[in-house]
């Protein structure tokens, strides 16, 4: 019988409560700054649970976006680290076989990019690396199932990137009711890692925005790209809009068409300054659709209904108007109304509704809306025109369709927006301007 013998890893935790915070909790969500040594610990804490997995063939993964991605940044860690241990590495596969308390225990390296080499497994533990650029539905459809087996566990780490999946799993982790979970941020000016010279250096290079999000771990400031930021999208959703101030403006309804299962049905309700709560449809036939809009231009009495008539959306508005309700065609690939600076409908209308929120238009408070909304990036063709990232891009990055947002903004599709001018402070302005307007001016 071999003796036992006692290995040393070289490696001494930068931030040990994570490590005990790891032992404790099944998920964990960490928000590091860029150079805090995240990897390095992930990667560690791997080769532990391995070693001291006591389920036979225990299975280990680390995720980054992309595999090329895990490569560069974890694999020779986990080669460095491991090198004093006996082990069978295979540079193809990206793995490495350890001794464990029941047998041996595996460390792979994946990349989200490629879900398929993912499902089908069980895992032990899971480290989801940049969650912030991962897609949503790896975790919920392909990493999440892989975990309940075995009673797996999670760690979640990464930088913010905006509204996304890191975001929310953050915000999940923080609810007092979820026990399983654990958050923590590290900002720089927690852990002190870099010299603070180094860290004026940066942040002088990197300009405020970046550097709040790469090194202060804030959630709160929008890529350069984003069209609407979500600190102003959150103050739109925390504002006051006393009922004098919209009671006399036009109802403009918008509707958004489902086009597939797992897309909702959406009525936006604008009126003024103000956009009602949204009603909300899944799952609905376009029949039981139509009744609801049909119950609800009897019930407001709505001066203008936009519906969005891409796809089966022309349906509904063929329905209507046998009906004999009065609807707007509303297509967001048509031709912009100030074509010279915009490519088409779509990224008209998100502007307009930018302008409305920075000119004191209050939204509902709805944490989807904002998500949908923080989504919307913004490019520009070699003409010099504004273009809005395509729709299914969006859906990849935030896991769905932004329903909501599309139906918000078709409120803008043929109406004047309210002017800068009109927002006072308090909210005390009188809206003339915007109660006099005709909405199909246009």
């Amino acid at each position: 019988m071999m003796k036992p013998r006692e290995i040393t890893i070289q490696y001494t935790p930068r931030f040990p409560e994570l490590h005990e915070a790891l032992e404790k909790f099944r998920f964990c969500v960490f928000v590091m700054h860029r150079r805090a040594g995240k990897t390095v610990m992930a990667i560690n804490h791997l080769i532990k649970q391995a070693l001291l997995c006591d389920k036979p063939f225990g299975h280990f993964a680390f995720i980054a976006p992309f595999r090329t991605q895990a490569k560069s940044i974890a694999w020779e860690y986990a080669k460095h680290y491991t090198a004093a241990l006996p082990r069978t590495v295979n540079e193809s596969e990206l793995s490495i076989v350890l001794p464990s308390c029941n047998g041996s225990a595996k460390i792979r390296l994946f990349g989200a990019d490629n879900p398929d080499a993912l499902r089908g497994l069980y895992y032990d533990f899971v480290v989801m690396d940049e969650v912030a650029q991962c897609k949503a539905e790896v975790w919920s459809e392909v990493v999440r199932p892989s975990l309940a087996d075995r009673d797996g566990r999670c760690l979640f780490i990464g930088t913010p990137q905006g509204p996304k999946l890191f975001r929310d799993l953050f915000s999940l982790a923080q609810k007092e009711e979820n026990t399983d979970w654990f958050a923590a941020s590290y900002p720089i000016s927690k852990t002190n890692v870099l010299d603070s010279e180094e860290v004026e250096r940066i942040k002088a290079e990197l300009g405020p925005d970046a550097f709040a999000r790469e090194f202060l771990c804030d959630f709160n400031v929008a890529a350069a790209t984003t069209l609407i930021p979500l600190a102003l999208i959150q103050e739109a959703m925390g504002r006051e809009c006393p009922e004098h101030i919209w009671k006399d403006s036009p109802l403009i309804v918008g509707v958004d068409v489902a086009r597939y299962g797992d897309d909702s049905s959406v009525i936006t309700l604008r009126q003024g300054l103000i956009v009602h709560p949204q009603l909300t449809y899944k799952g609905l036939s376009l029949t039981d659709l139509c009744g609801r809009v049909v119950s609800l231009f009897h019930e407001k009495k709505p001066d203008v209904l936009f519906v969005d008539a891409i796809g089966v959306g022309a349906g509904l508005v063929d329905r209507l108007r046998e009906l004999g309700i009065p609807v707007v065609e509303a297509l967001a690939s048509a031709r912009a109304i100030k074509a010279e600076k915009f490519v088409n409908r779509r990224v008209e209308m998100y502007t307009e509704l930018a302008d409305w929120i920075k000119a004191g238009g209050k939204l509902p408070d709805d944490p989807s809306l904002a998500e949908e909304l923080a989504a919307q990036e913004y490019t520009f063709t070699s003409t010099g025109k504004m273009l809005l990232l395509k729709k299914d891009k969006v859906k990849e990055k935030i896991g769905r369709s932004p329903d909501k947002s599309d139906s918000l903004a078709l409120c803008w599709f043929n109406a004047a927006p309210i002017t800068t001018e009109e927002y006072h402070a308090g909210l005390k302005f009188h809206t003339e301007a915007d109660t006099a307007y005709e909405p199909l001016e246009y």
